[in-house]
């Protein structure tokens, strides 16, 4: 029996991009899901998408060299989908970042069990929020189907400068839609916690005896998680737009690749 060499390389290059993906998107990239599970997911995808992507593969590289650098421009590409994903699901953790600050709970780091770094209470309770409906409106499934969408757009590139200028533009664009998301998220609460403060110093100015940070702190708290639970509807709305975000994203690095 004899190998196809265009299949195999089809599953190669596939298992390569696939693997970048999985190992940062939201969903497949958590800590709990263990590496093998990774890897055989992985797998499982080159194995699936491999005869539907073979024409937009095309054949093998003759030398060495291009073979490696096409696997590891695989490899970036599926990094890039990925990470960008996750990057955008940061926005959350960002938002409850900024109101532990305000409510006084940046001291006390805990451990996310779904993410590489330690976060807040309330940067938790945001990413495990937006990662719940990430998943329920299929997002996952939105990254598989871009993955493989992904084969039949890529092209060559026929300078360094245009991809690295796409590439910045890409990241700029980026950048803005976490920041504003973030401050979307965080408003509402965000928004009570300024007043509260701001009142507490207008008090603090006007009776300086009365001890106002030692007794304002717990109403303080006490205040942003009734704000919190009062604007979680709202909360959630702009939390939804992340799988629209998330697509949009994912639309335009194919653009740029």
């Amino acid at each position: 029996m004899s190998l196809d060499t265009n299949w195999f390389w089809s599953v190669l290059v596939v298992f390569a991009r696939a693997s970048g993906l999985v190992a940062l998107a939201p969903v497949f990239g958590s800590r709990t899901v263990p590496v093998p599970v990774r890897v055989g997911l992985s797998g499982m995808l080159a194995l699936g998408l491999a005869p539907v992507v073979q024409p937009a593969i095309g054949a093998p590289p003759g030398d060495w060299l291009p073979l490696i650098t096409r696997l590891l421009g695989e490899v970036v590409m599926g990094i890039v989908l990925g990470y960008g994903v996750n990057l955008l699901m940061g926005a959350a953790v960002m938002a409850g970042e900024l109101l532990d600050q305000m409510m006084g709970f940046s001291m006390m780091q805990l451990l996310n069990p779904l993410s590489t770094f330690p976060t807040s209470l309330l940067a938790q309770f945001h990413y495990l929020l937006a990662l719940t409906l990430f998943a329920l409106v299929d997002g996952h499934h939105l990254l598989l189907m871009a993955l493989a969408r992904s084969f039949e757009v890529s092209g060559d590139f026929t300078s360094f400068q245009s991809l690295a200028e796409g590439g910045l533009a890409l990241a700029i664009g980026l950048g803005t839609q976490v920041l504003w998301l973030c401050l979307q998220i965080a408003a509402p609460a965000a928004g009570v916690l300024f007043v509260v403060d701001s009142a507490m110093a207008a008090l603090s100015r006007a009776v300086p005896q009365v001890p106002i940070w030692l007794i304002g702190v717990p109403a303080k708290i006490a205040v942003g998680v009734v704000a919190l639970a009062l604007s979680l509807p709202a909360m959630t709305g702009i939390t939804m737009r992340l799988t629209d975000l998330c697509l949009r994203y994912l639309e335009q690095v194919m653009r740029w690749w």
